[in-house]
């Protein structure tokens, strides 16, 4: 662990000579929102760095604990590494490797458990189906059943016991959308994410969104169909009792990358990437007003976290590492949380 620590807190993926974010990038950060002020608008509070950069990662809150899996660092897209991270006494620490080495991998937590689906072997390509569940209790990883369809860049979510699988990438960007049952080790698959009509822009077919439940139903926010040029800003709601998509108010500021939860009666949605720019634009969307205000911005914008895209531990919206640039030519190890105080 010392000798990770020494890592600087960016570094290249592919230019081992890059220690630090760009300078260049100041011209790509994107920080404002068109959406209202807020007279809670929050703040972001610096909590101790990772032990390696990390982007296109899952990170996932389980028991308390904050989990970052597999993902590009150390100047490969895909590793294995398995840090995590004590809210109570403030420190990171290794734990059982990832068992197959790769990105964008989705994952959700239940109980003491953490369940994993597909992933890139590649940069942003070559899917692979392999799912897991690991035993924060052990310290072991297991395989469950994989995906009939491989893809990578997907949302999970848990509703009601059983994870959603939302979207994510093959070749292209798809719509599927399906259900795992941890206790009977089989998958469900449902109808498209498809609304009500076939005309309606980025019904489906999306990857890199952000997920949040809010009252039974399930909030598919953002994301992009093939690449970061077509980024939507789409807020469909899956309602499991209708078996249905019906749509909300849009983001205000589209991109995909973006982390998502939902806290303290609102969904936040921060950070993310488009063509030429990294966001540090925080929005939180009201449910019961069908409406989105702006939050303070990210003190460093960041994409490409996955999994849970972020963890939420008491009040506080944990944010490790993540890319600082558009793309994933820098990975980092800076870690801030978001909280409306």
């Amino acid at each position: 662990m010392a000798a990770e620590q020494e890592l600087p807190l960016f570094l290249g993926l592919n230019d081992k000579s890059i220690t630090d974010i760009p300078k260049t990038v100041e011209k790509q950060r994107y920080m404002t929102s068109v959406a209202p002020k807020t007279a809670r608008p929050g703040k972001w509070v610096e909590q101790p760095r990772m032990p390696i950069p990390t982007g296109e990662h899952a990170v996932i809150e389980c028991q308390g604990k904050i989990h970052s899996i597999a993902g590009y660092a150390k100047h490969r897209v895909d590793q294995n590494f398995h840090q995590v991270f004590d809210p109570r006494s403030g420190v990171w620490s290794l734990k059982a490797p990832f068992p197959l080495p790769c990105n964008h991998v989705a994952g959700v937590s239940i109980g003491s458990k953490i369940y994993t689906f597909g992933g890139f072997i590649e940069q942003n390509r070559c899917p692979h189906s392999k799912c897991y569940v690991y035993d924060t209790t052990t310290d072991q990883w297991g395989s469950i059943a994989g995906l009939s369809r491989p893809r990578g860049a997907m949302s999970a979510i848990v509703l009601d016991g059983k994870i959603h699988l939302l979207g994510g990438r093959d070749v292209r960007s798809v719509e599927w959308h399906e259900i795992y049952d941890p206790a009977a080790d089989k998958y469900t698959i449902l109808a498209g994410m498809r609304g009500s009509t076939g005309t309606q822009p980025f019904v489906g077919q999306r990857d890199h969104m952000g997920v949040a439940v809010v009252d039974g139903k399930i909030h598919a926010i953002a994301g992009r169909m093939d690449s970061y040029d077509f980024n939507t800003s789409l807020n469909a709601v899956y309602d499991p009792k209708a078996d249905a998509w019906t749509f909300r108010a849009p983001l205000p500021t589209a991109r995909s990358g973006p982390s998502c939860v939902f806290i303290d009666g609102k969904i936040v949605v921060f950070g993310g990437e488009a063509t030429g720019k990294v966001f540090g634009t925080n929005e939180a969307y009201d449910p019961k007003t069908d409406t989105w205000e702006q939050l303070t911005p990210m003190a460093i914008p960041r994409h490409g976290l996955h999994g849970a895209t972020c963890a939420v531990i008491g009040n506080m919206v944990h944010v490790p590492g993540g890319g600082p640039v558009p793309g994933g030519q820098v990975q980092g190890a800076y870690h801030d949380a978001f909280t409306f105080g």
